[in-house]
């Protein structure tokens, strides 16, 4: 009976990180189709500011400013959404390219940064400018912004500071993501590398 219950209990995880998996792909489907929807509204205001600042009189200068800062709001907007489906595209794990750490760090920091809290401050110690590694660069991408937005979550209660730095010794280039929150308890330190273990309620692991 032990071993049957044993055997239930083992098919139902199975059931659930499968379930959970689906959710991440649809996830991601999704992400991608509203990263593309986003992406041809903004082409055309782009587009029309553009040709709006080309045919303003010079003596419109508070015009000219006014549709230059919506071109500019645009231009980041899609930078973000480029990213955004970035990190969503399907991406083989053989697909390796030499990737700028820092860069990449950056990027990815652009991404999260709407979701950092009022009372964190972001700090970058960044030291590996010339330096390169082969990586999947998706992949790498996805692993920072969880690390960051576990960080954020950390603190957005009690606020507090995340560090991202990179250095390079001996051949070896070395990422660490560190923030001043609660940490996890060492009794949970141990499952840390099990896919999709959480300790966070239902929509927020």
């Amino acid at each position: 009976m032990q071993k049957k219950n044993e055997t239930i209990e083992k098919l139902n995880e199975q059931n659930q990180k499968l379930a959970h998996h689906q959710r991440l792909q649809t996830i991601g489907t999704l992400t991608s189709s509203i990263a593309h929807e986003f992406n041809n509204l903004l082409t055309p205001i782009m587009g029309y500011s553009l040709m709006a600042l080309e045919k303003l009189p010079a003596e419109e200068e508070e015009l000219y400013d006014n549709i230059l800062e919506i071109y500019n709001a645009s231009k980041k907007a899609k930078e973000i959404i480029s990213r955004l489906s970035d990190l969503s595209r399907k991406n083989p794990e053989t697909c390796f390219r030499q990737v700028a750490p820092d860069e990449l760090i950056r990027k990815t920091l652009s991404v999260a940064n709407p979701a950092k809290p009022d009372n964190v401050e972001v700090i970058l110690d960044l030291n590996c400018w010339e330096q390169r590694i082969r990586a999947n660069e998706i992949q790498l991408s996805q692993l920072l912004l969880n690390l960051i937005l576990n960080g954020f979550q950390a603190m957005e209660e009690s606020g507090g500071i995340l560090t991202v730095s990179t250095s390079f010794d001996e051949g070896n280039i070395q990422l660490v993501v560190a923030d001043t929150g609660c940490g996890i308890p060492k009794d949970l330190q141990n499952k840390i590398f099990e896919p999709f273990f959480t300790t966070k309620e239902a929509g927020k692991g």
